[in-house]
């Protein structure tokens, strides 16, 4: 999972067909096994990219989507917000929005 380090970066792909991103920071403790489980959940999906961000890297990130709580997982589909979890994921939620997307 690659890193996005800046607001930049992150427009710059937010432009594909459909891509994942986790928001967290670094003294999160829920972040990290979520990530792994991400991580782990990603891999039936190759073709479908996702990401990571902390927030105090790119700190415009939390207000321009309005991220309130970590970890948050975000997807977007050309350039678009289609699916929001915090806190709590729903992975189940998220396959059937992929599934759905990819026929």
């Amino acid at each position: 999972m690659e890193t996005i380090k800046n607001y930049e970066e992150f427009e710059k792909l937010i432009n594909k067909q459909l891509m994942v991103v986790i928001a967290k920071t670094k003294t999160c403790n829920v972040c990290k096994p979520l990530t792994e489980k991400l991580n782990h959940f990603m891999e039936d999906y190759p073709t479908i990219p996702a990401y990571q961000l902390y927030l105090e890297d790119v700190e415009i990130f939390q207000g321009q989507h309005l991220v309130f709580t970590v970890p948050t997982i975000l997807v977007f589909s050309e350039s678009k917000e289609i699916l929001r979890e915090s806190r709590f994921i729903d992975f189940a939620k998220i396959e059937r929005l992929f599934q759905l997307y990819l026929g």
